[in-house]
């Protein structure tokens, strides 16, 4: 299976990595190769492929999570509570 699994991720133009959560064998080479992957594609940083960029002016990072236009009345936590 592994090898079958390989030439499908090279048909694919894709990463293999094998990994096991339950033992973490594999995880940060898999994680370590992801980044890798993603620095080496600028087409997959942001704006370029068409995409909406949410840096707003801020310095944002390819991976960078921030929330666009999300005004004040629209927080779930505005009354305190949980939005869970």
């Amino acid at each position: 299976m592994t090898a079958e699994g390989r030439q499908f991720a090279e048909r694919m133009d894709s990463l293999f990595i094998e990994a096991s959560a339950k033992t973490a064998v594999g995880v940060t080479e898999m994680f370590t190769q992801l980044v890798e992957k993603i620095m080496d594609t600028p087409e997959l940083w942001g704006s370029s492929t068409g995409g909406q960029s949410t840096s707003g002016g801020n310095g944002g990072m390819p991976g960078g999570v921030q929330v666009v236009g999300l005004a004040v009345d629209d927080s779930p936590h505005k009354d305190g509570g949980c939005a869970c």
